[in-house]
């Protein structure tokens, strides 16, 4: 017996739209032993009626000569049960699409719901970034503001510690004697 088995990316998307893996396999067998079944079930009607098609055609056969005319009307006897088995099995194979595409509709609206969600969050999440943002800006325009009044002082005070030492050089030249000595011979006092 040949397993069907789910794709990939449709398992994928089971787990995405149920929301856990669990429950998105138990799913996927469902689909998987569903489709098993209706394809077994096919079979077995294809052989019931194949080998009872051969039986009632070996049986005719064997109760009387078989004429050309005689074979080509019993070949299309067979013909027409084939036809009409061809057609049964593809009215099934239509009902299991049909299933397909409601499931995959349902699916698609989950889908659709996930997407609006993601949307939504992200959304929420860059309305939170940019209050974030505008706060490190505020915070940033402070200190660099409060830098900027440090610097201010750190200036003023480096002017004021200048002419402070200006002011101790003038007065320890002035106060030095040899200095004094230096003036009078200069200046005459």
């Amino acid at each position: 017996m040949r397993t069907y088995a789910l794709p990939r990316s449709a398992f994928d998307l089971l787990i995405e739209a149920l929301g856990q893996r669990q429950k998105a396999e138990i799913f996927a067998k469902a689909i998987e032993s569903a489709i098993e079944a209706i394809d077994e079930q096919a079979k077995e009607v294809i052989v019931e009626k194949k080998s009872q098609i051969k039986t009632e055609l070996q049986d005719e056969l064997r109760k009387e000569l078989v004429t050309k005319d005689l074979f080509e009307e019993r070949f299309n006897v067979v013909d027409e049960r084939f036809k009409t088995l061809e057609h049964e099995m593809n009215e099934r194979f239509n009902v299991v699409d049909e299933r397909f595409k409601a499931l995959e509709n349902k699916m698609e609206e989950r889908f659709n719901v996930v997407d609006e969600r993601f949307k939504a969050l992200e959304n929420k999440m860059e309305e939170r970034f940019n209050v974030i943002d505008e706060r490190f800006k505020t915070l940033e325009n402070k200190m660099e503001e409060r830098f900027n009044v440090t610097d201010e002082k750190f200036k003023s005070f480096n002017f004021k510690l200048n002419i402070f030492i200006a002011i101790a050089l003038i007065s320890l030249t002035f106060a030095n004697p040899t200095f004094v000595k230096l003036i009078e011979k200069i200046f005459g006092f």
